[in-house]
């Protein structure tokens, strides 16, 4: 266990006597606080400025598909920009349809622009985002637009979005910033066939280098006017083509899926030998699983324990191509020293609670006595 930025106390017995603190799985000692230079990030690991290895299971939130410096995009960013055509033929050759694409600087100012072409198209102006538990609360009347997340969609429920936005006459808009080309080669787009009138794409598909692409027909992409939105950088532009080509010949998504879903079969098994499924569930889509917490002090607890075996988390554990067997095994092994401390802590945590005040109305009375 690594010691180097804190030292750990006991996970199944919080400190006691005069200098304890309460609910704290660990005690800073500022004495050990120093800065760490920039990490160096190579496929799914980063190595600090004092030589600690650590396994990324963030990936920039996500948007890293291949693995951090990988050779064949590093190699095309280091040689000519290619031109946006040639980026966004490769784009459109992996989505159905083949639509036209308009790159921008970052996905933040992709999203906008595909609502104000719905607006545009439609002569309206509201918009409203699709909650797939719930539907549409809103009135649907003049909606331009219906904002889908598709990441951790069934497939019924995103054929769902497509009717409603159907029957309310607006345009169903993917924002694909983090389910792009992670949840099937076609992106969400490709789960059940449902296409939607317009799409957004971030740096998922430059390997995590900013940029924004809007994907729709080339009768509202054409209305885009270039000044509008700040132009993709050449570094992007490079890492995008050698991203989109490899997705274009390597099974990444359906890769990801199968490893995803064995870590979360894995993971339930422990929860359930544990006895944690009311502390804890590791839920969503199998390639960006998402860990739930019953309360906050157990999320504290689990960072800390996942960067004391040298894995790095930060929310969802962000599947890539570099991620294989041994990662996937390491993540595992922290999980199952993990679950049972989160069931010793709320334990201890619960019997270190005062007793409830005593009601003298309803207290029972001692026996042979009214």
């Amino acid at each position: 266990m690594i010691t180097n930025d804190f030292t750990m106390k006991s996970l199944s017995s919080p400190p006691t006597g005069a200098g304890a603190v309460p609910n704290a799985a660990f005690i800073i000692d500022p004495r050990l606080r120093r800065p760490l230079s920039r990490p160096i990030a190579e496929g799914c690991r980063l190595t600090d400025g004092e030589g600690v290895v650590r396994v990324d299971f963030d990936m920039l939130g996500g948007s890293v598909l291949l693995g951090h410096a990988h050779p064949e995009v590093e190699a095309a960013v280091a040689g000519p920009a290619p031109a946006q055509g040639e980026v966004a033929a490769a784009l459109a050759s992996l989505l159905p349809r083949k639509p036209a694409i308009a790159f921008c600087a970052e996905e933040s100012q992709a999203l906008p622009v595909a609502v104000a072409l719905a607006r545009k198209a439609l002569g309206r102006r509201r918009v409203a985002v699709w909650e797939p538990a719930g539907g549409l609360f809103n009135d649907a009347v003049d909606l331009a637009a219906l904002l889908v997340d598709p990441l951790g969609m069934s497939p019924a429920q995103l054929r769902q979005a497509r009717r409603t936005a159907d029957a309310c006459g607006a345009f169903l808009i993917f924002d694909e910033g983090v389910s792009s080309f992670r949840v099937h080669p076609q992106g969400a787009q490709g789960l059940g066939r449902v296409r939607p009138d317009l799409s957004v794409f971030g740096a998922s598909i430059a390997n995590g280098r900013p940029i924004g692409a809007i994907a729709g027909p080339g009768t509202l992409i054409r209305q885009i006017d270039p000044d509008d939105l700040p132009p993709a950088r050449d570094d992007s532009l490079a890492a995008a083509l050698a991203t989109l080509r490899f997705l274009d010949r390597t099974p990444v998504a359906s890769g990801l899926q199968i490893m995803g879903a064995e870590l979360q079969t894995e993971v339930e098994a422990l929860v359930a030998r544990a006895g944690a499924s009311r502390l804890f569930r590791l839920a969503g889509d199998p390639t960006l699983p998402t860990p739930l917490f019953s309360a906050p002090v157990l999320e504290g607890l689990w960072m800390r324990e996942m960067s004391a075996r040298d894995l790095v988390v930060a929310g969802p554990h962000a599947l890539c191509a570099a991620h294989g067997e041994a990662e996937v095994s390491a993540l595992v092994a922290a999980y199952a020293i993990l679950l049972p401390a989160m069931m010793a802590r709320s334990m201890a945590e619960l019997l270190q609670r005062p007793a409830p005040p005593q009601d003298l109305f309803y207290s029972v009375a001692p026996e042979g006595r009214a």
